[in-house]
């Protein structure tokens, strides 16, 4: 197809868009073209596997040849190494990006030509916005020049919205990329994509982590949007899609998060089909599609259309301001915020854990009623000076306030608590008094039909707690008092303490050096220069706290070439934990390969992270994912924590065993990566597809 019937039919789907009320986004680059060179041990070549030309057919960016002087000298790329350091600005700036050729944007005639082309689609198609790839590896400068410059592409059109791609994610309760992603808002751009809210909706509710970072992250939004738009969304063709390895409580629970958020919400195509492949096609005729359609108006379609439909009524969820109420700071829980603008207020609970969740909020709350809901709706009891939520778990629920006031009179108990919380190594006591007439107690929100029933003696009580069972860490007791009849409920306020325990060794071990070769002693790294040894496990070791585990491994070589957030990239690591009390699965999801039995696996690449129950795994399926360990590189080794609540609390590991795993897992492909006769530049070799998808392994079993 030549370029004026591409033209030709841009202009058909363009006007198809406007008599729908849509508007057509166009995806740029500007930093770089295709990987036609690059330059090895500092000399130049061309790269001869590039079809069907080793340069773009476009002037200037067809003068890509080093080795000829005139090109040199037009200086139209960047005649760099790739990236090796990405925190290195100079390196980020001007040199290659993961073998994609730089172009020069600071030479003007570069420029002008960037400007001239992208104008083009502006001018003959009505292009009404652009979606700006990899924005923060061009110099800041650049963007003042190409969008209000001479020629710029603010001036061709009104409204014109232009977002750019700056992956960039903050720490938790951090805003150092918020900062940064703001600073784009002074060159020119009107909106950016909000990696910061992804990569955190992704930790909390995917992950299991404290919903209190991502109540840091929503208000912090705030600020940002008082200087710009933002682009919200929970995945993109980049990465993972949200789904896998979740389910779709989940996700419905993260559309509905995103569509209460001021931004620009987008969902990626495949969402509502509820596709796992990152970048499988609708089409029959597409990849990945097993050759049907892929139109269905199933549950998630329906779903979606739902929550757009809720954001459309509501303005408060399109111009309003964020503010918490409440949140849980050591893990999965709720969290409670409003969304208020000069027209309405709405109250958002949501809680991202696998269990019916209490908490108690030290105010009353004015008389609501529920907008829209994920599924089984939160329930907010009112008391004289406090608001008791009960939610479901993997779920949301949305409530707009009527009024100021609630006018609900709380029932005539008393219930009395001595204001003391007994730590001690061994036990918590929690004690006191009241003059219902039964009384139940609710660890760290964990609501349950009927709890943990207490004695009463002649009006008083004391509960007690081990402190290893529940593990290390500020927790909290609620506690549920009844009058004579089931409707007389009165319950307390939060009871806080904290428990500390100390770390235990269990185990280390050792492994040779260069046995990364697979099962059969023949498999072959990838090619790409970027493979360096990284999946030889050199030593591991085991640590408790509680119930907590604490995993540490050596790899051979720790590299970061694809900037990875948790420190080191190609390797994944797929290791299963035996609980000798139970019995699970023994074939390893996606890796061709078995073992006697496994309980649970935690799988880590430099991305993400997961922990799943055996549970529905299969040989193509992950288990039911249970949360996302905690993973930190440092000194040359990897820290895995795992929390005891996923294992089931265990009061000791003796007798367990834990099976270690390398490999590496393509991110954007979704998929672990291919196993061939042959190496190429990111396939492995020395084996076949249904091989055993294993580099180095290492097993340890605890015993003490």
């Amino acid at each position: 197809m030549n370029i004026l019937e591409i033209l030709k039919r841009t202009r058909v789907f363009q006007k198809s868009l406007k008599r729908r009320g849509m508007v057509l986004i166009q995806d740029i680059v500007v930093n770089h073209v295709g990987n036609y060179f690059r330059f090895k041990d500092g000399k130049f070549e061309l790269n001869k596997d590039s079809i069907p030309t080793s340069a773009p057919t476009q002037f200037p960016f067809n003068m890509n040849n080093y080795n000829d002087p005139e090109q040199r000298e037009m200086n139209v790329y960047h005649w760099t190494p790739d990236i090796t350091n990405y925190s290195d600005l100079h390196q980020k700036l001007y040199y290659q990006l993961s073998g994609l050729d730089d172009l020069n944007t600071e030479n003007p005639l570069v420029r002008e030509a960037l400007k001239d082309s992208y104008n083009f689609w502006i001018r003959e198609v009505g292009v009404d916005g652009f979606r700006v790839d990899t924005a923060m590896y061009v110099p800041k400068d650049f963007w003042d020049d190409f969008f209000n410059g001479e020629n710029g592409v603010m001036k061709q059109k009104r409204n014109f919205i232009a977002f750019g791609e700056a992956w960039l994610t903050s720490p938790p309760l951090d805003d150092s990329a918020e900062k940064e992603i703001e600073s784009y808002f002074e060159h020119g751009f009107n909106a950016m994509l909000d990696f910061p809210l992804c990569e955190e909706i992704r930790r909390v509710l995917k992950g299991g982590k404290p919903t209190s970072w991502l109540a840091y992250r929503i208000e912090r939004r705030n600020e940002t949007l008082r200087k710009g738009l933002l682009v919200t969304f929970i995945d993109n063709h980049d990465m993972e899609r949200f789904i896998r390895g979740t389910d779709e409580k989940t996700l419905k629970m993260a559309i509905a998060f995103l569509m209460t958020l001021p931004g620009i919400p987008v969902i990626y195509y495949g969402t509502e089909q509820s596709f796992e492949e990152t970048r499988a096609s609708m089409f029959a005729s597409g990849w990945g599609s097993g050759g049907r359609d892929h139109f269905e108006k199933g549950s998630m379609y329906e779903f979606i259309k739902s929550a757009i439909g809720f954001r459309k009524n509501h303005t408060a969820t399109r111009y309003g301001t964020v503010k918490t109420i409440l949140s849980n700071k050591e893990g999965a829980g709720l969290l409670v915020y409003k969304i208020e603008d000069e027209h309405e207020t709405l109250i958002v609970v949501m809680n991202t854990s696998n269990d019916e969740r209490i908490r108690v909020y030290s105010d009353a709350f004015p008389e609501v009623e529920e907008v829209f809901s994920t599924g089984r709706k939160a329930q907010m009891i009112i008391q004289q000076d406090s608001t008791v939520f009960r939610v479901p778990p993997k779920s949301l629920t949305v409530y707009k306030v009527l009024s100021e006031t609630s006018g609900k009179q709380p029932p005539d108990l008393n219930l009395k608590l001595n204001a003391e919380v007994n730590v001690g190594k061994e036990k918590v006591i929690i004690s006191g008094e009241t003059n219902g007439k039964k009384i139940f107690a609710y660890v760290d929100g964990m609501y349950r039909a009927i709890g943990d029933k207490i004695k009463l003696e002649s009006g008083k009580f004391s509960y007690t707690l081990d402190p290893y069972r529940i593990g290390p860490g500020k927790h909290f007791v609620v506690l549920k008092v009844y009058g004579s009849t089931p409707r007389e409920v009165l319950y307390s306020k939060e009871l806080w303490f904290e428990v500390s325990i100390p770390i235990e060794k269990l185990s280390e071990v050792t492994d040779p050096l260069n046995d990364d070769y697979g099962p059969f002693g023949k498999y072959e790294y990838p090619t790409d220069i970027t493979f360096k040894r990284q999946m030889d496990i050199v030593a591991a070791k085991v640590e408790r706290m509680g119930p907590n585990l604490i995993l540490w491994i050596k790899p051979r070589e720790i590299t970061t070439s694809w900037n990875p957030p948790f420190g080191f990239d190609h390797v994944s690591f797929q290791i299963f934990l035996d609980d000798p009390r139970k019995d699970g699965k023994s074939i390893l999801p996606f890796q061709n390969y078995v073992i006697e039995d496994w309980d649970y696996e935690i799988f880590i690449t430099g991305w993400s992270s997961a922990i799943f129950s055996s549970k529905g795994a299969d040989e193509r399926k992950f288990g039911t994912q249970l949360g996302s360990p905690e993973v930190l590189t440092t000194d040359g080794w990897i820290k895995i924590v795992v929390k005891g609540e996923w294992l089931g609390f265990p009061e000791e590991f003796t007798g367990w065993k834990i099976y270690i795993t390398t490999w590496d897992y393509d991110g954007v492909e979704n998929r672990f990566r291919p196993l061939e006769e042959e190496p190429k530049a990111y396939i492995f070799g020395g084996g076949k597809e249904t091989d055993p998808y294993v580099m180095d392994d290492l097993w340890i079993k605890i015993e003490k």
